[in-house]
């Protein structure tokens, strides 16, 4: 885990004089005439709470546009993809972080940060949503198969989702943020929804192309539950204008236009957190 940040980095932020730009269009920089704001919403924040686990939220950050300077945009990209390994008592807490390294880096003081919470997304009822499923302060961030637990169950059927899926791109390492919908048909074992958690969780520093951590997380619940069915959706936020969707069934035999997929039917297109 070395390799990773585990600190947000100041330095990553890239100020950029907007004084240089006015001049070029042609505006008197000395007495503008215009007023506004500059407001960003930032699909990509993420950090650790003090039990482990992960928290998201979309941020929406406003500055005015007679501060001294504005952000390239990928060095804030880069500074917020620094807070993924950091660990905060809460939202406020990381908040006081942001707010003061950009009023340092812009020059202004005027600074308003908002938290857009994931929860007004969850309008998928189908599905239950594991992420506040208690859980003890042992996540791991290093892909695990063997955090999976079953126990003993009748031949029942099970939807679940999560908005914790991260991992990351093994040719930019960039991250990649992700919602993962399964259904499974139990036969003799279902998968304890805190495992499932804290094993989707142990994806965040896992280096691995959309499809295949799709096909990974199948695999692995294949081989620890051993369901009658089962079908894997990930669906992934947006990068470069383009969306990844990856979902797989197994057995094979099984078919989209299948009675147990009809709920996947309702969101394979549908818009999820951060798309």
């Amino acid at each position: 885990m070395n390799k990773f940040i585990t600190q947000p980095d100041f330095h990553l932020l890239n100020p950029i004089p907007r004084k240089i730009g006015r001049e070029n269009i042609g505006w008197d920089t000395k007495n503008i005439p215009f007023s506004g704001i500059d407001i960003w919403n930032c699909y990509e924040f993420s950090f650790l709470e003090k039990s482990g686990k992960p928290f998201i939220g979309i941020l929406r950050i406003e500055y005015p546009a007679d501060s001294e300077f504005l952000i390239e945009s990928k060095s804030l990209k880069l500074y917020l993809n620094s807070f993924n390994m950091a660990v905060f008592n809460n939202f406020y807490s990381s908040k006081k972080v942001i707010i003061n390294d950009l009023q340092n880096c812009l020059k202004t003081s005027k600074i308003k940060i908002k938290l857009v919470k994931k929860n007004i997304f969850n309008l998928q009822k189908d599905f239950k949503n594991i992420d506040n499923v208690e859980t003890k302060n042992n996540f791991e961030y290093e892909i695990n198969p063997n955090l999976l637990i079953a126990k003993s169950v009748k031949k029942q059927e099970y939807f679940l989702m999560s908005n914790l899926l991260k991992s990351n791109c093994p040719i930019t390492n960039q991250p990649d943020w992700g919602t993962v919908y399964i259904y499974y048909l139990a036969d003799k074992k279902q998968v304890m929804e805190e495992s499932f958690l804290r094993y989707i969780v142990s994806y965040r520093n896992h280096n691995e192309f959309h499809e295949e951590c799709c096909e990974r997380i199948l695999f692995d619940l294949v081989r620890k539950i051993q369901p009658k069915k089962i079908a894997v959706l990930c669906k992934y936020n947006r990068r470069g204008g383009i969306d990844i969707n990856p979902i797989r069934i197994y057995p094979k035999e099984q078919k989209l236009t299948e009675n147990f997929l009809s709920k996947f039917q309702k969101i394979m297109y549908s818009r999820e957190f951060r798309q």
